[in-house]
């Protein structure tokens, strides 16, 4: 039970780490980043090389790569994937 009590107390923490951060990525214009989901422009990652940044802008005509909105928009996403399965961990717990 201690340590239910500590993984749900880390999931609060990170609840609130994932708000400020969203917060911080939507103040900073960049909410919209990435247009598909859950990946960036069809990577896992957001595309950083210039081949890449090309193929993305190719498949996604109407958006193009921005890649300082798409990494903060990626590592959000990243945190609130983490914050999910932690609170399904709790819940099948």
């Amino acid at each position: 039970m201690k340590n239910y009590s500590k993984l749900a107390w880390f999931a609060v923490a990170l609840t609130l780490f994932v708000v400020v951060l969203g917060a911080y990525v939507r103040l900073s214009d960049a909410g919209l980043g990435c247009p598909d989901w859950p990946g960036c422009y069809g990577h896992s990652a957001w595309p950083n090389e210039a081949a890449e940044i090309s193929k993305a802008n190719q498949a996604f005509p109407e958006r193009a790569v921005e890649v300082d909105k798409a990494w903060k928009e990626m590592v959000h996403r990243y945190f609130a994937s983490f914050l999910g399965l932690i609170v399904l961990g709790l819940f099948i717990w």
